[in-house]
């Protein structure tokens, strides 16, 4: 089989995803595959490229590549692919249309509120004061924690916004969660083991990728009940979005003892110091076999 690895793009997650394309094109070698490395930087070329693959494994991360568009192409093209189809992918990039659905499927969120960069500082600041502080700060569709800020008071809060709009229109604030953060993937109809999430800081860029201040452990620290219910729980989010094939769900559990979603990401990173492998080497898989396992469930929407 001839398999095109989508990877790198022009989003902001370009370094990331460049770094998970190579870890996956290795893998597919690994299985006897042909790979074609593909960095689509142009229509044209991108397309002279798919034209010789016989399936797609999306490595790329952030608009594009978890957007719907890249899903778009390849459903035009029928070309089968790895993840979300056009609609699940450009739903779960929208952190505010995510939680909208999820909402009123009862799960649980902290105070929040949208704002548009159309809006003045005044009312923005207004609906943070609301809020009260600390609060999160973050674009609506971003993903890898770009552009995410914690704002501890009224003082922080403009050049919080002003970096979440250099990134999109539409920004959240959130009031911060007091807890713990985990992350469940998901592979097929399965729920990995929890992955639990440490970082000395806020779990921001720089504690994933930069200074890299974030540990992740699996096991996690988690009991019997409570593993189960945060694998329940983003199985059923996962379904409930429309997602298919892989994915995987960020959560925070509060003190409260509530689980509360942050983002489904319908393209993880697949580096070597990404959580969902890890995940699956608890129930069996190596890195080889989970890219097979994910290349297995390769399909397209006819359109």
């Amino acid at each position: 089989m001839r398999v095109g690895v989508l990877m790198g793009g022009e989003s902001s997650e370009r370094s990331v995803s460049l770094r998970s394309g190579q870890a996956v094109c290795e893998a597919i070698g690994e299985l006897g595959h042909e790979v074609v490395a593909i960095d689509p930087s142009s229509l044209y070329g991108t397309l002279e490229a798919l034209q010789s693959v016989d399936k797609v494994f999306i490595a790329l991360h952030g608009s594009l590549g978890e957007s719907g568009h890249i899903q778009g192409l390849l459903d035009w093209l029928t070309i089968p692919y790895t993840g979300s189809g056009l609609a699940t992918s450009a739903l779960c990039l929208n952190k505010l249309r995510t939680r909208q659905i999820l909402a009123q499927h009862g799960y649980h969120y902290a105070n929040w509120v949208a704002v548009h960069r159309q809006q003045s500082l005044q009312e923005i600041q207004s609906a943070a004061d609301d809020l009260g502080y600390p609060l999160v700060v973050k674009p609506s569709s971003q993903g890898c924690s770009i552009g995410v800020s914690k704002v501890e008071s009224s003082a922080q809060l403009e050049a919080a916004v002003m970096q979440a709009f250099e990134y999109d229109h539409d920004i959240l604030l959130e009031a911060f969660i007091t807890g713990r953060e985990y992350t469940c993937g998901i592979l097929g109809d399965t729920a990995l083991p929890v992955v639990q999430i440490r970082s000395d800081t806020f779990f921001d860029w720089t504690a994933k990728f930069g200074a890299q201040t974030a540990s992740y452990h699996c096991p996690s620290d988690l009991n019997t009940e409570t593993e189960r219910a945060i694998q329940q729980l983003s199985l059923s989010a996962f379904q409930a979005l429309g997602c298919r094939g892989w994915g995987r769900l960020d959560v925070i559990l509060g003190d409260d003892g509530k689980i509360y979603p942050i983002e489904m990401n319908t393209s993880p990173g697949m580096t070597q110091r990404s959580v969902f492998p890890m995940a699956s080497r608890e129930i069996g898989l190596d890195f080889t076999r989970t890219i097979e396992q994910i290349l297995a469930l390769a399909t397209f929407d006819p359109v």
